[in-house]
């Protein structure tokens, strides 16, 4: 799957039932060396002032469901 396939989805957290936006919102980790995703980083409004950001680092391996429409991880 390419990254443009995947950009326009939306990210969700299982456990909060919360939404974090889309692909294209989020930052790749990388490993310099071999190129393998390490984790994402996704908006987090979750806090008590939603209208700063912070980020989320999600590991890849949080990463339980990449559907159609949605990438769904467990926090």
């Amino acid at each position: 799957m390419r990254l443009s396939e995947i950009g326009d989805k939306e990210i969700a957290d299982l456990s909060k039932g919360s939404l974090h936006g889309k692909l294209w919102d989020a930052e790749m980790l990388f490993d310099e060396r071999t190129g393998v995703i390490q984790s994402l980083l996704v908006p987090d409004f979750q806090g008590a002032d939603r209208h700063m950001r912070g980020d989320l680092q999600l590991p890849w391996s949080s990463i339980l469901i990449v559907g159609e429409d949605i990438i769904i991880f467990r926090s």
